[in-house]
């Protein structure tokens, strides 16, 4: 009977071993030809890039985490000469749309935040460009028809100052924000428009989103001129809440011992920061040389170190609750782009009360 049950038990044995060698010879050609697709696209990329030699990237973000990841680039890709051209977000549209009216076609590559990569993609700044990265982001940090992706992601959040507003109290949801306790506590950046236009969907739209904003601005918000400072003031005790402030701003300052902490209200609203490929490159085999390098794990990594939170899906922000992969989100809405002076007048009269 022992003998019958260790027949048995080989032959099964046996069997999964033949079927694994089986599977694997089925999907190991099929990856390998994927990855050798890939490396083919990327040596026509360097061989049409070596003959090009320059590289230009508009970049609005920090200078020294835009020259981290171009060092990255150039240390793998040593014969293209780069260089960066850095300047505020509204600077860097008027500079580009200036240019493009004049018929100039100076750089390669370019980012910037949301609502004005939507304005690039519909201006025709944009050059459409299917990275093979692009499989490793998911459909909302990303255009659909590949225009641009995003390289890093702003959750809005809600931060407190944790020696004023106890764990018990701390507001969970947008409705917890009118409480009568946190009249004249809460502070806001004055330019929030974009936010302001996604919280009157989540709270019904049209009527319905108006009063909720009525009865936000009824508790007395204290309105500043930028996310940093407000942070800044936060921790400092001016006020008890910051609306509308970005996750890896509170989280860097609670790392550096403030006593800050934040919460993501959900629906998060989700502001990607796109990289695009100009739709006149000068140098075009090395502007997608560049948008595939900071698509790629190292790439993102090397983002990440910057506090910043990265969009690939096998990249963890360097503290991963930062990705807010547990909470709902709010795709980006190219609609709000479209109607943006309505929402900035509305939120001049109806948030701000002026």
């Amino acid at each position: 009977m022992e003998r019958k049950v260790c027949k048995r038990s080989k032959s099964l044995i046996h069997c999964l071993i033949v079927l694994q060698l089986l599977l694997f010879s089925f999907f190991v050609p099929f990856g390998g030809a994927a990855d050798q697709s890939d490396d083919q696209h990327t040596a026509k990329l360097i061989e049409g890039a070596k003959k090009e030699g320059k590289l230009l990237w508009y970049v609005v973000f920090s200078l020294p985490d835009a020259n981290a990841v171009m060092n990255g680039f150039n240390r793998k890709y040593p014969f293209i000469k780069t260089e960066i051209y850095r300047a505020g977000s509204q600077v860097m549209v008027n500079k580009v749309l200036t240019e493009i009216k004049a018929g100039r076609n100076v750089f390669d590559v370019i980012d910037n935040d949301m609502l004005e990569s939507f304005a690039f993609k519909e201006k025709g700044v944009f050059g459409k460009y299917l990275s093979p990265q692009r499989k490793f982001y998911l459909e909302g940090d990303k255009d659909p028809e590949g225009y641009w992706t995003g390289i890093y992601a702003n959750k809005v959040v809600m931060g407190y100052n944790t020696r004023l507003v106890p764990p018990q109290d701390v507001p969970k949801t947008y409705e917890d924000l009118l409480a009568p306790r946190w009249k004249g506590k809460m502070a806001m950046d004055s330019k929030s428009y974009y936010e302001f236009a996604v919280w009157l969907q989540i709270m019904g739209g049209g009527d319905k989103g108006l009063a909720y904003m009525k009865k936000l601005s009824d508790q007395g918000i204290q309105f500043r001129s930028g996310r940093t400072l407000i942070g800044s003031l936060l921790a400092a005790g001016e006020f008890s809440l910051g609306l509308a402030l970005f996750n890896t701003t509170v989280e860097f300052q609670k790392s550096q011992g403030a006593p800050v902490d934040w919460v993501a209200l959900e629906p998060v609203i989700d502001k990607t920061h796109a990289l695009g490929v100009s739709a006149h490159a000068p140098h075009p085999n090395a502007a997608r040389l560049f948008v595939d390098y900071v698509l790629s794990r190292e790439g993102q990594e090397i983002i990440a170190k910057s506090f910043r939170t990265p969009t690939r899906i096998d990249v963890d922000a360097i503290v991963p609750k930062l990705k807010c992969n547990d909470k709902k989100k709010v795709p980006p809405d190219m609609n709000i782009a479209r109607d943006f002076e309505k929402y900035v007048k509305l939120y001049n009269t109806v948030l701000m009360k002026r």
